[in-house]
């Protein structure tokens, strides 16, 4: 097992493990191992030199449409944003980025979904970047396979630097994603990945024919644009610090709700019902589902 694994492994899971144990060899380790990375998530913690600081990442599962899919938050390095002036330069409305600084982001995304992928769940998968945008000093890269029930990684990066990442696998049990109605979108809710300080809040998703922009009202930060490319989305944006208890008190990930914007000009509010596939009930319903805390 390399240390990167063993590291994401041992944030994942508090417990204590015997000093005799060989987890890259005992039978019982590796079958755990296997069950957790057919369900969960994906992440890629990159190396800093800062103080360590309580992080908590937010894990849930969707369940719309029959979807069987684990969404984890990865790690966010400690003083992402770094208070202050830093935090002033984020953006609602993002900006394009290309050329060399795209290129270069691209690649270190897909590098680091690709081997996360392989060390965790043994096979490859074909991520491609969807979705590339700016804002302030951060791009931030979606990739996907494009299939039909969708492994997906969202990086972010500061001047050029992986600084955090959050993505997902389909478990044994998913079903293909259904399809996008025409002028609406769909994506599940409930990535976060925060420490002591600060938090960030990423929604990625689908969207339907004749859709080109969309806009979500948000708790943290008002109405944030999204960018939309090729049948995808993705937006993110800061937020305070936030607990496991706080997000399980509130499975709405933040958002009221999304409006989708077409390309006759008009507007169509998507209502969380609408945007996740779940139920009033289900998402006024306290969520149960855990965190992972380094």
């Amino acid at each position: 097992m390399n240390d990167t694994l063993d590291h994401t492994l041992r944030d994942l899971d508090p417990a204590v493990t015997p000093a005799d144990l060989d987890t890259s060899t005992d039978p019982k380790a590796r079958a755990l191992l296997a069950r957790v990375v057919a369900t969960d998530s994906m992440g890629t913690p990159e190396p800093t030199t800062s103080s360590p600081r309580k992080r908590t990442a937010r894990r849930l599962t969707a369940i719309g449409g029959g979807v069987a899919v684990g969404i984890a938050a990865a790690l966010l390095l400690p003083g992402v944003f770094g208070g202050g002036s830093a935090m002033a330069a984020w953006t609602a409305t993002p900006h394009t980025v290309s050329g060399d600084r795209a290129a270069d982001a691209q690649k270190k995304c897909l590098d680091s979904a690709r081997d996360t992928a392989k060390n965790t769940t043994g096979r490859e998968l074909g991520f491609r970047p969807v979705v590339t945008e700016g804002r302030g000093p951060w791009t931030l890269v979606y990739v996907n396979d494009d299939s039909s029930h969708l492994a997906e990684i969202t990086c972010l990066l500061d001047k050029g630097d992986l600084v955090g990442s959050t993505g997902s696998t389909p478990g044994p049990d998913a079903q293909p994603l259904p399809p996008v109605p025409a002028g609406s979108a769909r994506a599940a809710l409930g990535s976060v990945m925060s420490t002591s300080e600060e938090s960030v809040r990423v929604v990625t998703g689908r969207v339907g024919a004749g859709v080109v922009g969309l806009e979500l009202a948000t708790e943290a930060k008002g109405s944030v644009a999204a960018t939309v490319s090729g049948g995808y989305f993705a937006a993110w944006w800061p937020d305070a610090p936030t607990t496991e208890e706080r997000e399980n008190a509130s499975p709405r990930g933040g958002v009221k709700h999304v409006t989708a914007i077409l390309q006759n000009g008009s507007r169509h509010n998507v209502s969380l019902e609408e945007l996740t596939g779940r139920t009033s009930a289900q998402l006024n319903t306290p969520a149960t589902g855990g965190s992972t805390r380094g």
